[in-house]
């Protein structure tokens, strides 16, 4: 098989010397397995044909191990500052991770007692319970740019046991489609409150 191949790169580099006189080139084998010409004249060499391939699967599995290494750690939860609704006693907690292509996140808003006039009016009030009262989260760069929203309607979240055993929290376990890039980006969240405050209980 090598002979076969061996003629078959000396056909093809006499085809790129056609035309030129036989005396003056020879076509020489290198120690690197590469075809050169070499002009007898000006004792110029120069390559004609390079049949070597390089192949480099050390760097290449260094690579996916770093790729995962880094895979493992957005895997991580992330616990994001806690943000208070302003002269209220809400407050709500994000927490997120990265697998997937997704954005994985729980968003908690507690204590459940300070929206209770909220679910009440909800049960008495038919056309209240057709809007969509939450939040808007904005999660954003270092430089403040939004890099993804998430927006959740407090109808849609659940009631658990919060970590105070007093206390109940609504929370919204979801996600949403991320790229590594993007959630790497992410410096920090802002949230818009679509409450209505009047039916929020006042801080203490």
């Amino acid at each position: 098989m090598k002979p076969a191949i061996n003629i078959l790169l000396y056909g093809i580099a006499a085809l790129l010397l056609f035309g030129c006189d036989s005396n003056q080139y020879q076509v020489v084998t290198g120690s690197d397995g590469a075809l050169y010409r070499f002009n007898k004249k000006t004792g110029e060499l120069s390559m004609v044909l390079d049949d070597k391939k390089t192949v480099r699967p050390d760097k290449a599995h260094k690579g996916a191990e770093v790729l995962a290494k880094e895979d493992d750690s957005l895997e991580k939860p992330a616990d994001w500052k806690e943000s208070r609704y302003p002269g209220k006693n809400l407050k709500v907690r994000l927490e997120t991770v990265w697998r997937e292509n997704k954005l994985c996140y729980r968003f908690s808003s507690y204590p459940y007692k300070s929206l209770e006039k909220m679910f009440e009016k909800k049960k008495q009030d038919y056309v209240y319970s057709l809007m969509k009262p939450g939040f808007t989260i904005e999660l954003v760069d270092k430089n403040g740019f939004m890099v993804k929203e998430i927006r959740i309607n407090i109808w849609n979240m659940t009631k658990v046991p919060g970590k105070d055993k007093d206390e109940e929290e609504l929370v919204m376990n979801s996600q949403v489609d991320c790229t590594r890039q993007s959630y790497q980006s992410i410096g920090g969240y802002t949230v818009k409150w679509l409450l209505d405050p009047d039916l929020i209980e006042d801080e203490k």
